[in-house]
């Protein structure tokens, strides 16, 4: 009695004051302090789970894009042939890949050889001009001085005359020595210019060569053009009549797959059709012979044997449901 006494006037304190309460209310409030003061370390944690998570994903990609790189001829080939294109753009950058742009920078280049060529035959001719005139000057020195040295002799003064020989002969020997230099840029001068009308001549050539392989080369790429259109309507191109191969088996199995449903259904449809015709064969013999009955005058007495029985007695009904109830006994 105290027990329940005591257990009585426990449950009509206030919650407030109820041991189990209070203690309930103490742990969450210490829960909720323990997580505000470690929120400050929890945060960074769970940005760091979502950001290497993140990181994990990005790296599995790369990973899977790597595999599918290192397994795929397709990709394979498709990567190799788009760096050809690459490289060969960043190298029509720098340099002419163009056969016909090849050959009139050749030209263009042999043209500027040829300019460069002829002002050093300029300068050559100059130079032999040059030489010419000092030769004529000397010589006309020369004439002087010998002149001067035959007037000192005939004058007595020997050392005046041998001092205007003397120079007389240093202008021979110096002309002796040029004579050569300018035989030589006669000589050299005279070649170039063969050679400079020879390269015109081949430039020329070159030019007109240029130009009919730049018409014909012109009038090929577009037959070529149209024939491949042509081609590839009659073979196809790889690439299309691969993914064209791949749609048209899609097609056919799925053409299959539908015309197996469709025969199916209708041999589930024939199999109730049947059975509906065979119900309805059996209900309209069934009907039939009734009316056959009816005609001959027995529907009435059959009738009057589709009736239930006269109803027993109770007693006989009490007997019959407690021998039902006693087999369900059993």
């Amino acid at each position: 009695m105290n027990t329940l006494a005591s257990f009585s006037s426990d449950s009509r304190l206030p919650k407030w004051q109820q041991p189990e309460k209070v203690a309930g209310w103490v742990v969450l409030g210490g829960a909720a302090a323990a997580g505000v003061y470690y929120w400050g370390q929890i945060v960074p944690y769970l940005v760091d789970i979502v950001f290497n998570s993140v990181k994990l994903g990005i790296g599995l990609g790369a990973l899977f894009v790597l595999f599918l790189l290192g397994t795929n001829k397709r990709i394979q080939t498709g990567l190799w042939y788009a760096g050809q294109r690459v490289l060969r753009t960043l190298a029509g950058i720098f340099v002419n890949t163009d056969p016909i742009g090849i050959m009139e920078d050749y030209i263009s280049n042999t043209e500027k050889e040829a300019r460069q060529m002829e002002g050093e035959i300029g300068h050559i001719e100059g130079a032999h001009e040059l030489v010419k005139r000092k030769l004529a000057a000397n010589e006309a020195q020369m004439k002087e001085y010998l002149a001067l040295a035959d007037s000192a002799t005939r004058q007595n003064e020997k050392d005046a005359a041998e001092a205007y020989a003397s120079r007389a002969a240093q202008i021979l020997d110096y002309n002796q020595r040029l004579q050569p230099m300018a035989t030589t840029t006669a000589n050299v001068s005279v070649v170039m210019r063969q050679i400079l009308k020879a390269a015109l001549r081949q430039i020329d050539g070159s030019k007109f060569k240029v130009g009919l392989l730049k018409d014909e080369y012109e009038l090929v790429k577009r037959t070529s053009s149209g024939m491949r259109a042509a081609m590839n309507i009659l073979r196809g191109d790889p690439d299309k009549k691969y993914f064209f191969d791949l749609a048209t088996d899609r097609v056919a199995q799925d053409m299959a797959q539908q015309l197996g449903q469709i025969k199916q259904a209708m041999r589930y449809s024939q199999e109730f059709v049947k059975e509906m015709d065979i119900q309805n064969g059996v209900m309209s013999e069934k009907g039939q012979r009734l009316l056959d009955r009816y005609q001959k005058g027995d529907f009435n007495a059959l009738l009057d044997n589709t009736k239930a029985p006269v109803s027993t007695s109770v007693a006989a009904t009490k007997q019959r449901s407690d021998d039902a109830y006693s087999s369900l006994l059993d």
